[in-house]
């Protein structure tokens, strides 16, 4: 699906690349959602726009994120994609501007988030704009709020977690995967708005014409490094619960360890006694004792209670 933005305010949905009827003078911003190869292909002739960047999405510089041509600045980035308690998914976004037109590449699943979890419910069609940069540093700000939600919904799910652990007795194995999910989701934030904060200070190098926009970038900034420390956070309370979880697993097997050893020693000390007498020694006086029967069952039920009252000063058993 092919979105644009025109200059006169308003907003056309189309479905090919060939049914655009606009010339880039008359074009804010072109977003093109779930992109095919033809149609960067077919986009790329049209406008003549470098496609450069989509082959070096894999390298991990920030050079290879960024290229800024005589006549065309691009750069990517990838974005969590938001999945209720399941690990998120990267998704790849590509930012192309050129000729005072902002063209976006994107998948359905991240325009939709981007609507779904922002506090900014954005209508383009009612939002007048004086520039293509103005365009752009409003779809910069709806990407801070996305990086905000994502932060806020790992941030409730982590502290939810935290209360349920430390008011439960008792763990299984799926509270460690979940531990492990919310770390992930909350690394994959982490990494993603790094890369994003390191093309907004490229970006805010660049001299643009109008001096509101690098203001604007320096107040995005300014979001990011506090979502940044929200995600911080999140890391040192999954720690500590990681901490919480070792502690009580540290308990209980303490707990059954000191419940081993009083059935241990309950228990060796009347077999101590029934192993003496059930030697096959022809001289051992007791057994020839009327009472030695009775003695050393009385000798081994002593001893058994012995053991239970030791280990019930000791305050091992309540």
């Amino acid at each position: 699906m092919i979105e644009l933005y025109l200059k006169s305010n308003k907003l056309e949905k189309l479905n090919l690349v060939s049914e655009i009827k606009y010339k880039a003078k008359d074009i804010f911003n072109v977003r093109i959602i779930d992109f095919t190869e033809k149609e960067l292909n077919n986009i790329s002739d049209k406008f003549g726009i470098d496609l450069s960047i989509f082959n070096q999405k894999g390298d991990i510089e920030i050079s290879s994120h960024y290229l800024k041509l005589s006549d065309q600045l691009s750069f990517n980035f990838s974005i969590p994609n938001y999945n209720s308690n399941t690990l998120f998914k990267e998704e790849e976004i590509f930012i192309i501007i050129k000729n005072q037109v902002v063209y976006y590449f994107l998948t359905s699943y991240i325009d939709k988030n981007f609507i779904n979890l922002s506090k900014t419910r954005y209508d383009l069609s009612s939002i007048n704009f004086n520039s293509h940069l103005e365009h752009f540093v409003f779809q910069i700000g709806i990407i801070s709020d996305y990086y905000a939600d994502l932060t806020e919904i790992i941030t409730k799910e982590i502290k939810q977690f935290y209360e349920d652990i430390l008011n439960s007795k008792d763990f299984i194995s799926k509270d460690l995967n979940l531990i492990m999910i919310l770390n992930y989701n909350n690394l994959l934030i982490k990494e993603s708005i790094s890369n994003f904060q390191r093309i907004l200070v490229l970006l805010k190098q660049n001299k643009f014409e109008e001096k509101t926009i690098t203001s604007k970038i320096n107040l995005e900034l300014n979001d990011i490094s506090v979502i940044s420390d929200h995600i911080q956070f999140n890391f040192n309370r999954l720690d500590d619960l990681k901490e919480n979880i070792n502690s009580k697993i540290d308990l209980e097997q303490n707990s059954i360890f000191r419940t081993l050893t009083i059935i241990t020693v309950c228990i060796s000390l009347p077999t101590l006694i029934a192993g003496i007498y059930g030697m096959n020694f022809k001289n051992i006086p007791e057994l020839e004792w009327k009472f030695g029967y009775p003695i050393a069952i009385g000798l081994m039920i002593l001893c058994f209670i012995i053991a239970i009252v030791y280990f019930k000063n000791k305050k091992w058993i309540k």
